[in-house]
């Protein structure tokens, strides 16, 4: 690929002077987001050329090379999780009329459809860059640019400008607008009906991080032992699975004077009898001890995926490879990372995933009103939308757990040991305790309003259920007259009788 190459063409090279630099980390982000997207059959085959050399053998091998077990990806599924159940992101104390635009802005932009592939992609690749825009209808809508294709110039985490491939073209967004370069370099006039510059003041766009890459913003050489160990099983099943396809059955050798066999015999043929010469006469033998079994390969692999996923922060036995039928077939690619697990994970990911989302809906708010959107004239400025703004990532600990939690929180409340604030920050670590007190209060506030008409008017709070809105006297005068009814019947029968 063109992103894939030493240099810009053209005069666009003089305005980026560093895009040849970065050629290797942007290599490195390919191969990762290669085999995520399963299209890494050729790094499996390129894998096992290195490993035996080449040739007829090598080729053999190939024949058998699969996309599965595919480590990366599936590693990649069980841990980004920082979206499974959702994200909520709301303007606190603003009027019905900008709360609802600004939710239709987050529906249109079509974030809750991408955001956990958003989450997986960049936990496997580094940082992928967040571009909004509007589309020609008018409408806004995400640039998602992965670490393979684009470049930054940046000051920390803000970013001055961003360059990026689109097709044989590239495009360079900065502070004022878009500028398009063709696959020469020369400069392209923009799409009919699209405007090319913006009003937000910066460049739009926020990187969107899944884990703490440390000082480099890239994150070049994270989970490379994941992407090895990917490729490594892919040579070893293959290997498995030509080995097994040679010695699936006991091998058989013909001893005889071959210059007196009929012609046509296959000479070191994998797949056919072993012909050696004797004069001792013909001789069959059959060694049922050269069939191997799925079992001796599978438990590489699975050396092969506890080395791996332990840097992973997946526990030995979180992911294995596992044999049926008492080791005769090949099994699957098992993997278990729920329960606490998910939401330690949970927890690593959402303090920048949180970070990206703060920044980026100012910035398309900013957008927004620049520019002739149905809801420019509603929604507040990006400085007010970072006050107003919350967003939230709900726990994914376990219901069991959960109770387990508030459990020990009711104990410790009489000895001042615990607080209802203390429990929801040890479950979500990425809020602080102002946030948490705001969401108790209003929490609390919506359970007042929704208990108030039950309390002002008696209303019992199974009564609509059980017989329609009636009040707490009704309920009463109904049991009352059920059992005076039952006192004056017995009254009577009592009275026959001692007649």
């Amino acid at each position: 690929m063109f992103a894939q190459s030493a240099d810009l063409p053209g005069a666009l090279r003089d305005r980026w002077p560093t895009w040849a630099a970065s050629g290797d980390r942007r290599i490195a982000a390919g191969r990762k987001l290669q085999i995520f997207e399963e299209n890494h059959l050729p790094l499996i085959n390129q894998k096992i050329d290195a490993c035996l050399e080449g040739g007829l053998s090598a080729a053999y091998v190939k024949t058998f090379a699969t996309r599965s077990p595919n480590l990366l990806l599936a590693v990649a599924s069980a841990i980004a999780v920082a979206y499974r159940q959702g994200c909520r992101r709301e303007l606190q104390n603003v009027k019905p009329e900008v709360a609802r635009a600004f939710a239709e802005v987050i529906a249109e932009s079509g974030i809750d459809r991408k955001a956990a592939g958003i989450n997986a992609r960049s936990w496997v690749a580094g940082p992928h860059i967040i571009a909004p825009h509007f589309t020609r209808r008018g409408k806004i809508a995400l640039d998602i640019l992965g670490p393979n294709l684009c470049d930054v110039d940046r000051d920390g985490d803000d970013l001055d400008r961003v360059l990026w491939q689109h097709g044989s073209d590239f495009v360079l967004l900065d502070a004022e607008g878009w500028s398009y370069f063709n696959s020469k370099g020369e400069p392209k006039k923009p799409l009919p009906g699209t405007n090319p510059l913006h009003a937000v003041g910066v460049c739009p766009a926020v990187p969107f991080v899944s884990f703490d890459g440390g000082p480099d913003f890239w994150a070049t050489t994270a989970h490379n032992g994941l992407v090895d160990a990917t490729l490594t099983i892919g040579y070893k099943a293959a290997l498995g699975l030509f080995t097994r396809n040679v010695r699936g059955t006991p091998q058989t050798t013909v001893f005889a004077d071959i210059e007196k066999m009929p012609q046509g015999q296959v000479m070191g043929h994998p797949f056919l009898p072993l012909l050696l010469p004797t004069d001792a006469g013909t001789k069959l033998q059959v060694d049922a001890d050269a069939v191997v079994k799925p079992e001796d390969y599978l438990a590489e692999i699975s050396a092969l995926i506890t080395m791996a996923v332990s840097a992973e922060g997946l526990p030995p036995g979180s992911v294995t490879m596992q044999a049926n039928s008492g080791g005769m077939e090949w099994g699957g690619l098992a993997i278990n990372a729920e329960g606490p697990r998910l939401a330690a994970h949970r927890d690593k990911q959402v303090p920048p995933l949180k970070a990206s989302e703060l920044a980026l809906w100012p910035i398309i708010c900013d957008l927004i009103r620049g520019s002739t959107h149905r809801h420019a004239r509603i929604l507040p400025s990006g400085d007010e939308i970072r006050e107003l703004l919350r967003v939230n990532f709900p726990d994914l600990s376990s219901p069991t757990e959960q109770l387990q939690r508030i459990e020990v929180m009711k104990a410790g409340l009489a000895f001042g040991l615990s607080s209802p604030s203390d429990l929801m920050l040890a479950a979500r670590p990425e809020v602080g305790r102002p946030e948490v007190e705001e969401e108790r209060k209003k929490n609390l506030e919506e359970y007042l309003t929704n208990i108030e008409p039950l309390v002002n008017r008696n209303l019992p709070a199974n009564a609509p259920e059980a017989h329609g809105a009636q009040t707490l006297a009704q309920e009463q005068g109904r049991a009352g007259g059920r059992e005076s009814g039952r006192s004056r019947a017995m009254q009577a029968a009592q009275e026959n009788d001692d007649a």
